[in-house]
């Protein structure tokens, strides 16, 4: 069988892309040119393409004979989205309706999309949040992450073009950049081996629900052979933990104190965000294996290890 991946040279990507080849799938990736494990991936097996969803020879080359399609790309993250709206929609949601419309001509069987589950409901009404919880994103991020899933569902409608989609919670883990806009886990950890200040939007009481890349990985690859409803699953670790937890279990394993700095809070940030997963663990048997604790530590080690401290 062969699998795409696009956005397969990033950080989920290239986990989910190493995973496919160890388990002897045939994997093609599009990604722009330079994004970092593409070369990592190429020794390993996997074929590579380097280009854009708005451009449609690059998705031709990629879905040519492809069975299932994982789509992870995405240009912004919810505060660039909220900057240059117009940039997401052409590129992110004009990108995808391409790409859906090249899947559809080339006889691709399912599409598997990473949307979002800290962006597509909104402020909760109610904790945890299920799958029915009503969707009312409050940025561009989320709004567009939202409207492809609509359009999966109409290609499905018009075209027969299966789906799935899986709304991640808080991804971490190793391969994560450290100088972005998403990744508090990694940012903070990297920051706090460079002796720098450990910057906190808010007062630190911000909740999330954080899960370890290698459980995001398993929840895809679990749906490969799903079929018919559900087809939207929540994927996350089920609890909630605070900016402020996260910072002390990171000093106790480190055994040392960190220097916090407190910003003012943003408003495309919700207060609270915990992710009902009893859906997947019935219909896909995918439950996390990953706990906070030991997510960070190995998260840690890794980045010990790649900046040479001991």
């Amino acid at each position: 069988m062969k699998c795409v991946v696009v956005g397969g040279g990033g950080f989920i990507g290239s986990h989910l892309s190493e995973s496919l080849l160890h388990l002897q799938y045939e994997v093609t990736i599009l990604d722009r040119s330079g994004a970092t494990y593409l070369e990592m991936l190429s020794q390993k097996g996997a074929n590579v393409v380097t280009g854009s969803m708005l451009e449609q020879s690059d998705l031709q080359n990629t879905l040519s004979g492809a069975d299932i399609l994982f789509h992870l790309a995405s240009t912004t993250v919810p505060k660039s989205s909220i900057d240059d709206p117009v940039f997401d929609v052409q590129t992110n949601l004009v990108g995808t309706i391409n790409l859906l419309n090249v899947a559809k001509d080339m006889g691709v069987k399912k599409v598997i999309f990473a949307s979002s589950g800290g962006t597509v409901y909104g402020i909760p009404r109610v904790i945890p949040i299920t799958e029915t919880h009503p969707t009312d994103p409050i940025s561009s991020y989320g709004i567009i992450k939202l409207t492809i899933e609509k359009y999966l569902a109409l290609y499905k409608t018009l075209y027969g073009l299966d789906y799935c989609v899986l709304r991640v919670s808080n991804a971490y883990g190793e391969r994560q950049p450290v100088t972005g806009a998403q990744g508090v886990i990694p940012a903070f950890i990297y920051r706090a081996l460079q002796k720098l200040d450990i910057r906190i939007w808010g007062d630190g009481s911000a909740i999330r629900d954080y899960i370890h890349v290698t459980d995001i990985v398993s929840a895809f690859l679990s749906v490969i052979d799903h079929k018919g409803e559900p087809m939207t699953f929540n994927i996350g670790s089920g609890t909630g933990h605070s900016i402020n937890e996260i910072v002390k279990t990171l000093e106790e394993e480190m055994e040392e104190p960190l220097e916090l700095v407190y910003e003012p809070s943003r408003p495309y940030d919700v207060p609270v965000n915990i992710l009902d997963n009893s859906l997947a663990k019935q219909v896909l048997g995918w439950e996390p294996k990953v706990n906070l604790r030991n997510g960070i530590r190995q998260t840690l080690d890794y980045m010990r290890a790649q900046q040479g401290h001991p």
